[in-house]
């Protein structure tokens, strides 16, 4: 049974990756398509950076999904503060209207936003995509600081103010350091969600708004390009230092925290 069990961890390790793997090694093809390998080359690296077009997409997307993650990790964080902290009446029901968005399909919510918009007649594009992403995003900041708050011992604040400290003190000096981790977790995975999102895109984009996932999806109608795999290696390239370097901040301060501990005792 553990062999199994290992033969099937490996199997999906290989299916996660292998996909990873071939967009880097086919962004260094010297052929204009990727459905043949004609050489190595560097070449498509620079086309990125000469396609005005793909980099003003990829501005978009970064755009929208800074101001969407930074919105919805601050609504987030309050919204989980709120229902964490406090038992007021209707909590469930609340809580169960802001996770909604997790459950309905999302063409069905992106057809929602579209009516809506149309409605009160306001025209598609960068706002329209950020409001969008921050529906879908709102969900899981919530949820992820709703349990970082939750873990978190109710007698510090009580302390903190027996200290003298104002309820704007206690948050800055002693709960936004305990929480600042998970504050970051839920802006990168709003961001994340937000710079990948197509569907939600595809309803509340409009001209001169398009973002980088369009951009791809329209440039793949006439085959995938080195030009794309450079642009998706980059990427992958960025979010793997990304990675290393909150691993590292994570690793120094358990370091510190074990030579605290250490010249305590």
């Amino acid at each position: 049974m553990d062999r199994l069990t290992g033969w099937v961890a490996k199997a999906a390790l290989v299916f996660l990756y292998v996909p990873i793997v071939a967009v880097v090694v086919y962004s260094f093809n010297a052929s204009e398509t990727s459905s043949r390998w004609g050489g190595f080359s560097v070449k498509w690296y620079g086309e990125v950076f000469t396609d005005r077009a793909l980099l003003k997409t990829l501005q978009t997307s970064f755009t929208v999904g800074a101001i969407a993650a930074a919105v919805a990790t601050t609504v987030g964080f309050l919204t989980a503060f709120g229902l964490a902290r406090y038992r007021v009446k209707g909590r469930t029901l609340f809580l169960g209207a802001v996770l909604l968005p997790l459950v309905l399909p999302e063409i069905v919510l992106g057809a929602a936003l579209l009516t809506v918009f149309s409605t009160v007649q306001l025209p598609l594009g960068i706002p329209t995509i950020v409001l969008g992403h921050i529906v879908i995003s709102l969900p899981l900041t919530t949820l992820i600081l709703m349990g970082a708050i939750s873990s978190l011992d109710s007698s510090l604040s009580e302390a903190s103010a027996d200290l003298g400290c104002t309820p704007w003190q206690t948050f800055i000096r002693v709960l936004f350091p305990l929480l600042r981790s998970s504050i970051f977790a839920a802006f990168l995975l709003a961001f994340t969600t937000s710079f990948s999102n197509i569907v939600i895109s595809t309803f509340t984009s409009g001209v001169g708004s398009t973002t980088l996932p369009l951009r791809i999806y329209s440039l793949l109608k006439t085959g995938i390009t080195p030009e794309i795999n450079a642009l998706g290696a980059m990427l992958i390239v960025a979010t793997v230092l990304l990675i290393f370097a909150v691993g590292i901040q994570q690793m120094r301060r358990i370091l510190v925290g074990y030579e605290n501990a250490g010249q305590s005792s």
